[in-house]
């Protein structure tokens, strides 16, 4: 089995396209907070009251039918059963998840990369 060679060009494109959305936080810029199901998840920064980190997660999109707001949901979840009172969203990007076999194509979802705080 050989692959084409743009194929080999789209895939290495793909992994090359993946950049940041510009809502990651920013060490000491004070964020902006929603809130999901009783969790403060910040957005672009920081809580500006102290805080102390107690967990690092991610979740990852198994394609673009998940949205950031999902993850983020899912995380506020986990937030929420190990005793944190906030998410910070660190980092939220597109990768690529899996090669479509059939198409012979690159499937993109969504990656949101958090900590799980308590305020002090």
């Amino acid at each position: 089995m050989s692959i084409k060679k743009p194929g080999i060009f789209l895939v290495v494109l793909a992994l090359a396209g993946c950049a940041s959305i510009p809502d990651g936080a920013t060490p000491g810029k004070v964020g902006i907070r929603s809130v999901i199901n009783g969790i403060d998840v910040w957005t672009g920064g920081e809580p500006a009251r102290p805080y102390r980190v107690i967990a690092n997660t991610g979740r990852e999109g198994a394609d673009s039918s998940v949205t950031y707001r999902q993850q983020e949901e899912s995380i506020a979840e986990e937030a929420s059963q190990r005793g944190a009172d906030a998410v910070i969203v660190l980092n939220t990007i597109m990768v690529v998840s899996r090669m479509d076999q059939v198409m012979g194509r690159t499937i993109m979802g969504p990656k949101v990369q958090a900590e799980l705080i308590k305020y002090q």
